[in-house]
Parts: structure tokens; C-alpha cells; sequence
């Protein structure tokens, strides 16, 4: 058994670790020595997959050591999220996350929470887009949004799982103008996008790269964008405001590492971030498949990730998916 130490021997320890504190400065100011994984806890292919490979190389250049990409799946994220969280906080494992993460966090039990890493920086912000099949009767998402006002849980909705993100965004469209819709649950975002091309359903909310491919093929079409302003990425392509529907909904994605990090190895994480997310070459490659890249830096990051946070706990409570605090 140990022994409870006397306050004592707590300053005597304390004192200790100030005087040594030199040799551990000098590991610091070393870092990075080695090359750091980023962990993705979703398979390869998919949409955050795709940008973190374009994205590590500069955050390489900027920190000028290699950072390997590791998909660590399993447990709809959670495996690849608990590696990170009960990672050693040294700088040398990072990750990225955002909606599906900070739904996941209430929704399964001993799922790791937002608040069990330190946020470096966000790396995109994409708004969401309203999709229909190619052969909709609806023209417009004035349209959609007037017939099921006019006709409660007669437009489904295609999402691509119950309590996923696309999920969560639609009852929040649904819920802030006050209609009534069904929803179409499919097992990940492809089949709900084919599912919504076959017409299964009369709409979908996700992003644009998730809908890109059957636009192109002529088997979709794009009703609206679900911010104040149109995107410079798809211009021809009207907000849901300017059409009359007060409706805004965005993806997001930001870097993050094992709480307990020093102060000084958080700081050069920060400035290669900014370094690396801020470069007109990445910004143009992560716009070739429909992804705004967008630098926030940490501090002004989380207040706002806060707010969302407890919208969408709130949401979660509501929609009586709420399995953890």
C-alpha cells in the first residue's frame, strides 16, 4: 500500500521538480523530435479521411517532422477517439473531429466528451446543402419547406443513421421552421445518398463532396445552401436565406491532442497549424472536393464550440437520443 505523503514531502518534491525543470525544457524546446501520428478514427475514403492526407503534409513542413496518418476504426469512432484522449500528452498524438464527435459524446456510453482533449485549431467550415433526386416536383427549398408545412410528415428526409450528424442537422432545420418531416435512416452516408437518388426520400441535408458524384451523373439536384451567403465554391448555387427559409447549418473539423499537454509544445502545435491552414495551395486543393478551408485559431474556437455544444446536447435531450450526460 502507499502511504498518503506529508505535506512536507509534497513541497520537498515540488522544489525538486523546479530545480530540474531545466532538463525538461530542453525536451521542449526539441519538439518535435520525432514524427507525430494523427489519428483518424474513421475508415480511408471517407470525407475527413480524404482532407486530413491533404493537410498533414503541411502541417510536416511546418513542424519539420513527418506526421503520419493512422485510421484507427471501430465503435462508430469511439475507438480511435479513446486512443487519443488516453494517449501520452506530448505532442506526438493529434486527431480531428467535430459534429461527429460532439454528437457521439451523449449518445454512447463511455464515449469520449469534447471536453477530454486540448483544441488546437479548426480546419474547415462547410456549410450544409439541401438535395433533392433529379426528378423532384420541389424547385426550390421555398418549395420543400412550404409543402410540409402544409402537409406534417409527408417529406422524408434521407440521414445517414439515427443521432448522426445529417440526423441532428435535419431535426434542427425541422425544428426552426416549425415543420414536420419523416426521417429515412440508412446505414452511412453513401447509402443515403443513393437511397435519396432512387428517391426513397424527398430530401437530403449533408455536404456537398457527399452528393458530388450523383450531381455530376444528372441523378440530383442542389436546392440550397444553408448559410447567410453562397459559397465561393459552388456560386450558382442560392442560400436557403436569400430564398425565404432562415435556416443555417455548417460542418466542421478541428485539430486536437490528449489533455496535460504543456503550454509550450501546444504553442508550436498552434503556430504550424496556422502556418500549414492557412497556405492558398492547401485552401485550393481542399475547394477541388467541396471543403472551405477555414483557420480558426484555438482560443476563439472553443468559446464558440461551447455554444454549440450545448445546442446540440439540448437536441440530443429532445430528439430522446440522450444516453450520457
Amino acid at each position: 500500500m502507499f502511504k498518503k505523503r506529508s505535506t512536507r514531502s509534497r513541497l520537498v518534491a515540488g522544489l525538486a521538480a523546479l530545480l530540474l525543470g531545466g532538463a525538461g525544457s530542453v525536451a521542449l524546446a526539441d519538439y518535435p523530435s520525432k514524427s507525430i501520428d494523427m489519428v483518424i478514427p474513421w475508415p480511408t475514403g471517407g470525407r475527413t479521411d480524404v482532407s486530413i492526407r491533404m493537410i498533414a503534409p503541411y502541417m510536416a513542413k511546418a513542424l519539420g517532422q513527418p506526421v503520419i496518418v493512422q485510421n484507427r476504426v471501430g465503435g462508430a469512432g469511439i475507438v480511435g477517439m479513446s486512443a487519443v484522449r488516453d494517449a501520452a500528452p506530448d505532442g506526438y498524438t493529434i486527431s480531428t473531429g467535430g459534429i461527429a464527435l460532439a454528437s457521439i459524446q451523449y449518445q454512447k456510453r463511455n464515449a469520449p466528451s469534447l471536453k477530454d482533449y486540448t483544441w488546437i485549431a479548426r480546419t474547415y467550415w462547410t456549410p450544409l446543402v439541401v438535395a433533392v433526386p433529379v426528378d423532384s416536383p420541389f424547385q426550390t427549398a421555398r418549395e420543400l419547406v412550404d409543402f410540409a408545412r402544409a402537409n406534417p410528415r409527408k417529406v422524408s428526409h434521407g440521414n445517414s443513421g439515427t443521432g448522426s450528424s445529417t440526423h441532428l442537422a435535419s431535426a434542427a432545420m425541422a425544428k426552426k421552421l416549425g415543420i414536420t418531416i419523416s426521417q429515412v435512416p440508412y446505414k452511412g452516408e453513401g447509402p443515403a445518398v443513393v437511397g435519396l437518388a432512387g428517391g426513397e426520400a424527398a430530401f437530403s441535408l449533408g455536404l456537398m463532396p457527399a452528393f458530388k458524384s450523383l450531381l455530376d451523373a444528372g441523378k440530383l439536384r442542389i436546392l440550397g445552401v444553408a448559410d447567410t451567403q453562397r459559397s465561393p465554391l459552388f456560386p450558382d448555387v442560392p442560400t436557403l436565406v436569400e430564398q425565404g427559409v432562415d435556416f443555417v447549418s455548417i460542418a466542421f473539423e478541428a485539430l486536437h491532442m490528449p489533455n496535460g499537454v504543456s503550454p509550450e509544445v501546444l504553442d508550436k502545435l498552434r503556430s504550424a497549424s496556422r502556418q500549414a491552414l492557412t497556405d492558398p495551395e492547401l485552401r485550393d486543393k481542399l475547394a477541388m472536393i467541396g471543403l472551405s478551408l477555414d483557420y480558426q485559431d484555438a482560443p476563439e474556437f472553443v468559446q464558440w464550440l461551447e455554444q454549440y455544444d450545448r445546442e446540440t446536447k439540448e437536441l440530443i435531450r429532445e430528439l430522446g437520443l440522450l444516453v450520457q450526460e
